[in-house]
């Protein structure tokens, strides 16, 4: 048994060094052909090294161009180093969601130049990247959705006037710019993941102008208030006014000496000492002198 196994290697051992005589021999008789194959492939790999060997990073997918059939819809590569053709091209889109800010002059309804800086955020779903390539391009944010975003700023807030937004929440033109878009972009596999509004700006003389018209108008509610206070005022004093008159009419008693009789009564419960002197008519009041000596 153990003498078969050297045998073996015996064999292997000779067929290696046969090999490597092959090879010897060759590598006499080809010396230059090899070394211009080596020297052409290292050439050709340092020349087509960056369009053969893509590295894709997180979030990012790449779609590949063949020269002899067009795009690749039906497949998409994801992270990682991909290896294409030299004659091939590998496009590459973000699909994290993407930031833009921007900044606009808007016409109003009344036809005044407002300045409006907004940010808005957005994705392309990622399974459906190879028909956004073929339909609107690797660069799809500035030629398609930065368009489509401005003309909704625009034709939304332009129905507003300055003063209905000097008024109205961010949040109502918000939402209604962010509905708009969605339902426009989504047919382009485009979702809008958010549009905010940081800032405003009105004319200086529209601005104030409004201002003064809110200070007016808070006078108005103002004087309105005050208005309705005395108006209850009045009906109060009317509805006294004629319980006065009930209680004359029913005790026969004018309505100053009742009140003149209440205070002497309240008064002669006092500790000091006191003259009263009454009126001899029916209609006189009591007449009240202290006798307390002076200390």
């Amino acid at each position: 048994m153990i003498s078969k196994i050297k045998e073996i290697f015996n064999d292997i051992g000779k067929l290696l060094s046969n090999f490597k005589i092959l090879i010897a021999n060759y590598w006499e008789k080809h010396t230059l052909g090899i070394s211009m194959f080596l020297l052409l492939l290292v050439l050709f790999l340092a020349i087509f090294w960056n369009k053969m060997f893509i590295s894709l990073d997180s979030g990012q997918q790449g779609i590949r161009w063949s020269r002899f059939s067009g795009t690749k819809l039906d497949e998409y590569y994801g992270e990682g180093l991909k290896v294409i053709w030299p004659w091939d091209k590998m496009y590459i889109y973000n699909t994290r969601i993407q930031t833009k800010i921007d900044t606009l002059q808007i016409l109003t309804a009344e036809g005044l130049s407002i300045s409006v800086e907004f940010i808005y955020r957005f994705y392309a779903q990622p399974d459906s990247i190879p028909v956004i390539h073929k339909n609107l391009g690797v660069n799809y944010a500035e030629t398609f959705v930065a368009p489509e975003v401005e003309s909704a700023s625009m034709s939304i807030i332009g129905n507003y006037t300055p003063e209905q937004l000097y008024k109205i929440s961010s949040l109502v033109i918000q939402s209604t710019i962010k509905y708009y878009l969605n339902k426009q972009l989504i047919s382009r596999n485009i979702v809008i993941d958010d549009y905010l509004i940081k800032k405003i700006t009105l004319p200086e003389i529209v601005s104030k102008s409004i201002e003064k018209k809110m200070v007016a108008e808070q006078l108005s509610y103002e004087f309105d208030y005050k208005l309705v206070v005395e108006e209850k005022e009045k009906k109060r004093k009317a509805i006294e006014a004629q319980g006065i008159q009930d209680f004359e009419a029913i005790s026969k008693i004018p309505i100053l000496k009742w009140k003149g009789l209440e205070v002497t009564s309240e008064l002669a419960k006092s500790p000091n000492s006191k003259i009263i002197m009454m009126g001899n008519s029916e209609n006189s009041l009591p007449l009240l002198l202290n006798n307390d000596d002076k200390k």
